[in-house]
């Protein structure tokens, strides 16, 4: 039992990098005598990417790294936006529950201390401080996430993605705004601004290569969602327009309008044709004489 422990926290260190800002922080805190704080800080930042790290490891993702950085860390992996909706929402949530039982752990020594060491505050304050900044519906934040999934429940992928990462840099701009107009914008504070915005501007560039990902998902999903909404299309429509409007939570089948008889479009009768011939732009009427 030692030894599959001893595996898997070696399994999780070989995937761990460090960001730059975090070392560059390491060197600050050297210099300012803050040394104890930015360990107490990289311990519950490590559990908090381990919990991710573990309940993926669980779903048999392929994990390319996890990277460490102030109040928290990203774990990539091509699994994100391709698997159930199920094992994301475990896999983001993971995160955060960590500090649960962290926290249970601190309170439970300030009850048989009741004069707790400073170390001890401060790892309570620094766990609270990290729950709630990656609460924060901010991607590539666990609260991010979460909202992604959400919107996931209302509207299509693509749409759900592009959403989430408009209103998560808008929310990110205007924060950055207040607390420069508030006089609270510290060093650390604008190196986190700086890599939040470059994540959101990373992600809004690959938006196309993640709905490719996903659709690619689907193609070769042997279970898909297993509600089923029909609705009308105009002849006229693309294979895009239904590729697009691909949601998480069901399949929807079309039937043509202004057609005598029931003519049917389902949406893998569309990614079969686009990933086997490549043209997202065949009218659905054509698709249907090739399907029917």
């Amino acid at each position: 039992m030692r030894r599959l422990k001893s595996m898997k926290l070696r399994d999780f260190l070989t995937h761990v990098h460090l960001h730059p800002i975090l070392i560059l922080l390491v060197f600050t805190a050297i210099l300012t005598g803050a040394f104890i704080e930015l360990l107490i800080l990289f311990a519950i930042v490590t559990i908090h990417e381990w919990g991710h790290f573990r309940m993926a490891k669980f779903f048999h993702w392929r994990i390319k790294k996890v990277t460490l950085w102030l109040f928290g860390g990203t774990m990539e992996s091509e699994e994100h936006g391709s698997r159930p909706m199920h094992e994301q929402v475990y896999v983001t949530l993971a995160g955060p529950f960590q500090h649960i039982w962290m926290l249970t752990l601190l309170y439970s020594l300030v009850i048989l201390f009741p004069e707790p060491t400073t170390w001890i505050r401060t790892a309570i304050s620094y766990n609270w401080l990290i729950l709630a900044f990656n609460l924060l519906p901010i991607w590539p934040l666990d609260g991010g996430k979460i909202l992604f999934y959400l919107l996931n429940r209302f509207y299509s992928y693509r749409v759900s993605h592009h959403l989430t990462i408009i209103f998560s840099a808008g929310l990110l701009i205007a924060s950055i705004l207040l607390l420069t107009f508030l006089s609270y914008f510290t060093l650390h504070g604008c190196l986190l601004a700086a890599f939040l915005l470059l994540e959101n501007r990373l992600e809004w560039k690959r938006r196309y290569y993640s709905f490719m990902r996903y659709l690619m998902h689907r193609h070769g999903n042997n279970e898909p969602p297993g509600k089923v909404v029909t609705r009308p299309i105009e002849p006229e429509e693309t294979i895009w327009n239904v590729l697009s409007r691909i949601r998480n939570d069901r399949q929807q089948r079309y039937f043509l309008k202004g057609r005598k008889g029931n003519v049917w479009i389902r949406e893998e009768d569309c990614l079969e044709y686009f990933f086997t011939h490549g043209n997202p732009h065949l009218p659905i009427r054509e698709l249907a004489q090739i399907y029917k």
